[in-house]
């Protein structure tokens, strides 16, 4: 009896030390792509003219040439080595000049997902398939408990902006948004603006029912495949379900299931490079530019500080982030994030895409639990991030000199 005793302990041991335990690898600088060639034609490289990736990114490996200050450029690996940074990718006019971990590996979105599913509305919208002014009582949106009449006069529009004034329950739902999220009928569609999963998710809800394709299956058709993405799937995007244990944990309840996305550093590099160059990918017009615009058209809405928020994009006007805090940029920064340190940064008029990838693959319960109960999680901070940028901007040609 005392042997199987002590065999349950060491086994419940066991299961309590890989339940609290992290298992973030050690990151080390890598190289996962070609060698870098010595010499491309830099003609078009000083002109308004972006290069585009076929199967791999054309690596260059003298960004001194182009005009980059090197020795700074390896400030920001140092920078990412003393941090829980798990991969890391500089891009100029669509040309590496600079990468560091793994770039190749699929990690978690969290957030980003909402900016990926930016796009897939942006397609369909062109195609005439989904109408931003459709009511949610016209296309027969509801949860459980019932949304009033008042909730479901909330368009897609409200939805893509974060402004339905719903403060219904969601999946997928942590943190500051949860805890502080307003009443039930506080607000009108269109009052307020407040960052609340409900209405992300239920887009992903009313994707699906508009257009009779799952978030996969579509993004790896219209986005994935014109972008030659090297890493994505359609089985990298996943549900979460009222039926997770995670959520039961959590007490969040929905109908809506949370759409998760998994990618690779190289393909959001790809993504960023869409958006900077205005939905066209080579010759292809993959996102029409009017779409591109409407995203990132910051509503006119009170928000936190400086901070904007367009179709399911973020902004920092003239470079300033939120707290006032200036990053020394002299336009403006679009970009879609996710909690612990996932970034893509799009800046045009730097001709410039920075990915910042930190590693989380599960979210499954034991998951959540270690993130939300224990506060065991790879993380980077969010101002470490944007130190990383500011790096990155005084290296850049244009600051370097």
């Amino acid at each position: 009896m005392k042997g199987y005793k002590l065999v349950l302990g060491l086994w419940v041991t066991g299961i309590s030390l890989s339940f609290i335990g992290c298992n973030t690898p050690d990151i080390t600088d890598q190289e996962i792509h070609p060698s870098g060639v010595d010499h491309i034609d830099t003609t078009w490289f000083n002109n308004d003219v972006y290069h585009f990736p076929d199967n791999s990114w054309t690596v260059y490996s003298k960004p001194s040439v182009l005009g980059w200050d090197e020795h700074k450029l390896n400030h920001v690996g140092h920078l990412a080595d003393s941090l829980e940074t798990a991969a890391l990718m500089v891009i100029h006019k669509g040309v590496l000049v600079y990468d560091w971990g793994a770039t190749d590996e699929k990690y978690l979105t969290q957030s980003m997902r909402k900016g990926l599913i930016n796009s897939l509305y942006g397609v369909y919208w062109d195609m005439g398939s989904i109408n931003l002014d459709a009511t949610l009582k016209e296309l027969g949106i509801d949860d459980v408990p019932p949304l009033t009449e008042m909730e479901k006069s909330a368009t897609i529009e409200h939805l893509l902006k974060s402004t339905s004034g719903i403060y219904h329950s969601a999946l997928y739902e942590l943190g500051e948004w949860k805890r502080e999220k307003p009443e039930r009928g506080t607000h009108v569609p269109g009052e307020t603006w407040y960052y609340n999963n409900w209405g992300f998710n239920a887009l992903g809800t009313i994707f699906e029912q508009e257009t009779g394709t799952k978030i996969g299956d579509a993004f790896y058709e219209e986005i994935a495949i014109p972008l030659q993405m090297q890493d994505f799937v359609s089985s990298d995007v996943t549900y979460i379900t009222q039926a997770d244990w995670s959520e039961w944990f959590s007490g969040n309840k929905s109908i809506h299931d949370a759409y998760m996305f998994s990618t690779s550093a190289r393909d959001m590099a790809r993504y960023g490079l869409l958006y900077l160059n205005k939905g066209q990918w080579k010759n292809q017009q993959i996102l029409p530019k009017e779409w591109i615009r409407k995203s990132w058209e910051p509503v006119n809405i009170e928000m936190y500080y400086t901070l904007k928020f367009g179709y399911l994009w973020w902004l920092f006007e003239d470079g300033t982030i939120y707290m006032n805090a200036d990053l020394g940029f002299e336009d403006d920064i679009y970009f879609t994030s996710g909690s612990r340190g996932h970034f893509v940064f799009v800046i045009p008029y730097l001709d410039l895409v920075v990915v910042h990838r930190v590693y989380i693959k599960e979210n499954d319960f034991w998951s959540q639990a270690k993130r939300g109960v224990f506060g065991i999680y790879a993380e980077v901070n969010d101002q470490d991030v944007y130190n990383m940028l500011q790096l990155i901007r005084e290296a850049h040609p244009k600051y370097a000199n």
